[in-house]
C-alpha cells in the first residue's frame, strides 16, 4: 500500500512531489520513516516512532547498501513497473496487443455489443407474441452461442466488433422476453417477487461478469473469457430445448390441433385462432406497437433513455 495516506489521492495540488510519492509506493509502510534498528541478519524491520531519526528512501537505500545489503528495484525500460505500462496494457492489453489497435477501437467490442442489445427487442418482443417463448429462446441463445465463436477465434479486430454486435442482438431476447413469460405464469398479485428476483439478475451479471472475466483474461488470456463464455452460453442453449412453452395462445392452439386430430371434428376452434389476421398484418402491429409505446408512453421514453 502506498505510505502516504489515502486522501493525499484527492487533493490539489498533490500533497507528495512525484518523486516523494514514486519513492514511497515502494515502501508498505505509512507515515514518517525512521530507522529505529540498524539492519542485520537477524532483524530488518522498519518502525514508526516520531522519537526516532527521521529519514528519506534515499536514505534508507544508501544505508542498507553501506551494510552490505542489495536493494532491489526496478529496472528503467525493462516493462517491470507498472508506472512504465503502456496505456493499452494499463486498461485492456489483450485485443489491443493482438491486433496493434488502439483502446478505443477494441472499446467498441462493448459499444456495438450494448447496441445490438438495445436493438434486438425491437424484433424479438413482438415476435415471441406471435409464435411463442420457446421458439425465440432457442433461435436467440442459439444464434448467440454462434457469434460468440468467432470472439474467439477473431482473426482481426473487425471480426471481434462485428461478432460482438451480432451477438448483442441474439443476447437480447431473454433480457425483453422473461418478463413475458414471468406474466404467462404469474398472476398480476403474485409477480412482484418473481420480477424483483429476474430484475435483480439484470443487475448482477454486469457487476460479476467483469470480475470473472478479468479473473480468467489475467490467468489465461482475453481469448479464454471467449471460450468460457461459448461453453456457457452452450450449456444455455441445452437448457432452451427443454424450456416449456408458456404464451397461453400458442398452447390453446396446440390443444385445438390435437383435438381436432384425435377427434376428427374441425369445430374445435381457439378464440385466437377465430379472430386471427393475416400473418404479415399480426406482426405489423407487433413490431410497430413498442416503437408507438416509445415515443407516446413518457414513461416507456424515459427508461429507454
Amino acid at each position: 500500500m502506498p505510505s502516504e495516506p489515502i486522501e493525499a489521492e484527492f487533493i490539489y495540488p498533490p500533497a507528495l512531489s512525484s518523486a516523494q510519492e514514486e519513492e514511497y509506493r515502494v515502501l508498505d509502510t505509512e507515515g514518517p520513516l525512521s530507522l529505529a534498528h540498524p539492519y542485520s541478519r537477524h532483524s530488518a524491520t522498519l518502525v514508526n516512532n516520531s522519537s526516532d531519526e527521521k529519514v528519506s528512501v534515499k536514505d534508507l537505500k544508501s544505508r542498507y547498501q553501506h551494510e552490505g545489503v542489495r536493494i532491489v528495484e526496478f529496472e528503467p525500460g525493462k516493462g517491470e513497473n507498472p508506472r512504465e505500462w503502456g496505456k493499452a496494457r494499463k486498461c485492456l492489453e489483450g485485443p489491443t496487443k493482438t491486433f496493434h489497435a488502439n483502446q478505443e477501437v477494441i472499446n467498441l467490442t462493448v459499444t456495438f455489443f450494448v447496441v445490438g442489445f438495445g436493438v434486438g427487442p425491437l424484433l424479438f418482443a413482438p415476435l415471441s407474441e406471435v409464435v411463442g417463448r420457446k421458439p425465440i429462446y432457442c433461435v436467440s441463445i442459439f444464434l448467440y452461442f454462434i457469434f460468440t465463436l468467432p470472439g474467439a477465434l477473431a482473426p482481426n479486430r473487425a471480426t471481434l466488433i462485428i461478432s460482438r454486435l451480432l451477438a448483442g442482438i441474439s443476447a437480447s431476447a431473454p433480457m425483453c422476453n422473461v418478463g413475458g413469460s414471468v406474466a404467462d405464469i404469474w398472476a398480476v398479485e403474485e409477480r412482484g417477487l418473481p420480477m424483483a428476483l429476474f430484475s435483480g439478475t439484470i443487475f448482477l451479471g454486469p457487476c460479476l461478469g467483469p470480475i470473472i472475466g478479468g479473473w480468467i483474461g489475467e490467468r489465461a488470456g482475453w481469448r479464454w473469457i471467449y471460450w468460457v463464455l461459448f461453453i456457457f452460453v452452450g450449456v444455455c442453449f441445452a437448457f432452451t430445448l427443454v424450456v416449456p412453452e408458456t404464451l397461453a395462445s400458442v398452447l390453446l392452439r396446440r390443444k385445438a390441433e390435437k383435438l381436432r386430430k384425435e377427434t376428427g371434428d374441425d369445430s374445435y376452434r381457439t378464440l385466437a385462432e377465430l379472430e386471427r389476421q393475416p400473418f404479415l398484418t399480426t406482426l405489423k402491429i407487433a413490431v410497430a406497437r413498442p416503437i408507438v409505446m416509445m415515443f407516446m408512453e413518457p414513461i416507456v421514453l424515459f427508461m429507454s433513455i
